[in-house]
């Protein structure tokens, strides 16, 4: 009888097992959810895997993000029951309320990710665009703007000869050629500019159409150092673990041949690390004469000129 008491005594203040049960499991799923979200991002081999790592290789149930969605649904049909049955009862209270609208916003976390997610990735659909025009008007997106990159400049260093036209560097003497390629791309130009639209409309915060956005402005290409033998032969690409794990480095690692090209990959790889342009060059190098050196009388005479006096204040003390 007295467990029945305390147990009628839960129910009727909201404290049930049930709703904090549920609020726990919740907690403890977004929790995982979020783990995945950073796992998603950061382990792909390269830009073009993020979808797969959230949403799966198909379009049947077979992503994490997707199961967290069904997660919510099954969480909030069972809120729905859980209210049905309080208010049939006639126990529910405002402390059971309050939960219970916790928990039901926990669900609603759960299927707006996935929601987000599924339009981020699918920005031709029609259901994309009635998505994002409910988040945008909850929160406001940040303001897009195209920043030019302003094209390289180098110049010949020791055996390396610059060519403007290829983008190469070439050093005879070691017999590699040094290219400065694509090693990667992160999105589409159409797809960016559906993903544009989704989030601002038809035209951008600074009031230009995203129609008129020219597709170099919307490409994410980075580039990076790929390298080849005097005949133009793929050796191999240098750069970290994204540059290493890229679609385009894969496909040009798998069309490297052995039978045409004058070395091997490591090889090519530690010649240019022991004569690389800016650092650990090979000390039978010879020193380069054209370099201006001036004699410190002269930079002490420059020095005194500016302060508009014969000698620097240094030599007073002497």
């Amino acid at each position: 009888m007295r467990k029945l008491r305390s147990r009628e005594r839960q129910r009727v203040s909201g404290l049930d097992p049930l709703s904090w049960s549920v609020f726990v499991a919740l907690v403890v799923v977004l929790l995982l959810k979020r783990i995945m979200d950073i796992w998603g991002i950061v382990t792909p081999r390269d830009c073009d895997e993020i979808a797969v790592n959230f949403l799966g290789p198909t379009r049947a149930l077979d992503g994490p993000i997707e199961w967290f969605f069904v997660i919510g649904l099954l969480g909030a049909a069972l809120l729905v029951v859980q209210a049905a049955d309080a208010v049939a009862a006639g126990l529910a209270r405002i402390r059971f309320w309050l939960i219970w609208s916790v928990n039901l916003a926990l669900c609603g976390l759960l299927v707006a990710g996935y929601a987000l997610t599924w339009a981020w990735f699918n920005p031709g659909e029609p259901q994309a665009r009635t998505i994002f025009q409910i988040a945008t008007a909850i929160q406001k997106p940040d303001a897009f703007h195209h920043v030019e990159v302003p094209p390289r400049k180098h110049g010949d260093y020791y055996d390396w000869v610059w060519d403007e036209n290829d983008q190469t560097w070439t050093n005879e003497a070691i017999g590699l050629v040094d290219h400065y390629d694509v090693v990667r791309v992160c999105g589409k130009p159409e797809r960016q500019r559906a993903q544009l639209k989704l989030v601002y409309g038809e035209r951008n915060p600074d009031g230009d159409l995203i129609d008129d956005i020219e597709a170099s402005a919307l490409e994410k290409h980075h580039y990076g150092r790929v390298l080849y033998d005097l005949e133009g032969n793929y050796l191999t690409t240098l750069g970290g673990r994204y540059i290493q794990t890229s679609t385009l480095t894969r496909q040009r690692d798998a069309a490297y041949d052995p039978d045409k090209a004058a070395m091997s990959p490591e090889e090519a790889e530690r010649r240019w690390i022991q004569h690389n342009r800016w650092y650990g060059f090979d000390t039978t190098f010879p020193e380069r004469k054209d370099f201006p050196r001036i004699p410190k009388d002269e930079i002490d005479q420059i020095v005194a000129e500016s302060w508009g006096d014969e000698r620097p204040a240094w030599y007073e003390a002497e």
